[in-house]
């Protein structure tokens, strides 16, 4: 289903911080200084740069949730949001193309949910997933963990959403309570804009019909609301919060010329130029386990868009 100029936080974080720079007229050398502050990623996975912009650029965005808690490093966490930009530098457009985190791969030999890879093998084998699940290349990566998610939410002075359902679900492993009311129009801040991104069923087991299908959904009317923020007048004055904070929570393996090629155009994208697609597969349970199946008949349509 084709959706309109919607994304994920990473990629709201990364357009509003080439906003940002542009806006406060960085010198070269300190521009250059400030944008390699993101370039702290995996050294095992290097950027593949692309030297023909007739070519596409593919760039994985993850979000890593809190993982079991023992560890504050992201590699013991799962990647709870995964996303694939498709820019076509030359065609001035780009594809984004969902991954939900319960789609079935092969592992060593053994089934697993691709929202597993990170736990088990850091960045290299997300890539290496999605590389195998949409038979393409990727070229770099970008990666925000939820702490990020939070902070970046509070800087920006929270954001409005209209709530369609009851929302009731208490995960006491992960210190994670979420409740809503349905027919309510709320301020979220970061601590709530996360419960709101995260949640999926209620504890009596009503929720999302199609699970995680339907959660990605409802993450990207939350990311909506981020933009028409972002894109106002009131986030003048927060802009220095915004821009200490973005490089303590965002990772990634573009150094700062890539980001100032790409972002300058993508953040002029318009509605027409951007289609957003989540992989369609089937809901089955395999060995007593849920999983999505992603069907590569279903999906022409996505393989000729980023192809």
């Amino acid at each position: 289903m084709r959706r309109k100029f919607k994304s994920n936080l990473l990629f709201a974080c990364l357009c509003l911080l080439i906003i940002f720079i542009t806006a406060f007229g960085f010198g070269t050398s300190k521009l250059y200084q400030y944008l390699n502050k993101f370039s702290r990623g995996s050294s095992a996975v290097k950027p593949v740069k692309v030297e023909d912009d007739g070519q596409p650029v593919n760039i994985l965005l993850m979000g890593v949730d809190i993982g079991d808690g023992s560890s504050g490093s992201d590699i013991h966490k799962r990647t709870d949001t995964i996303m694939l930009v498709n820019y076509k530098y030359s065609e001035n457009k780009v594809n984004i193309i969902s991954v939900p985190r319960d789609t079935l791969i092969q592992i060593n030999g053994k089934n697993e949910k691709i929202n597993a890879a990170h736990v088990l093998g850091g960045v290299p084998w997300v890539i290496d997933s999605v590389e195998k699940l949409l038979d393409v290349k990727i070229n770099y990566y970008g990666k925000v963990n939820y702490a990020g998610f939070r902070s970046f939410i509070d800087a920006i002075g929270g954001v409005e959403v209209d709530i369609d359902r009851d929302m009731d679900y208490d995960d006491e492993a992960q210190n994670l309570h979420i409740h809503f009311n349905k027919g309510e129009n709320v301020q979220l801040d970061g601590k709530k804009a996360e419960e709101f991104f995260r949640w999926r069923k209620n504890n009596d087991g009503t929720g999302f019909a199609l699970g995680d299908l339907d959660r990605i959904e409802n993450q990207h009317m939350l990311i909506k609301s981020v933009f028409k923020k972002i894109t106002s007048a009131s986030i003048i004055p927060k802009i220095p919060k915004i821009l200490e904070i973005l490089p303590e929570y965002i990772e990634t393996n573009m150094d700062g010329s890539d980001i100032l090629k790409y972002g300058p155009a993508l953040i002029n994208m318009t509605p027409e130029n951007m289609q957003i697609r989540t992989i369609k597969g089937d809901l089955q349970t395999v060995n007593g386990v849920s999983y999505f199946i992603y069907d590569e008949g279903k999906n022409n349509d996505i393989a000729a868009l980023i192809n």
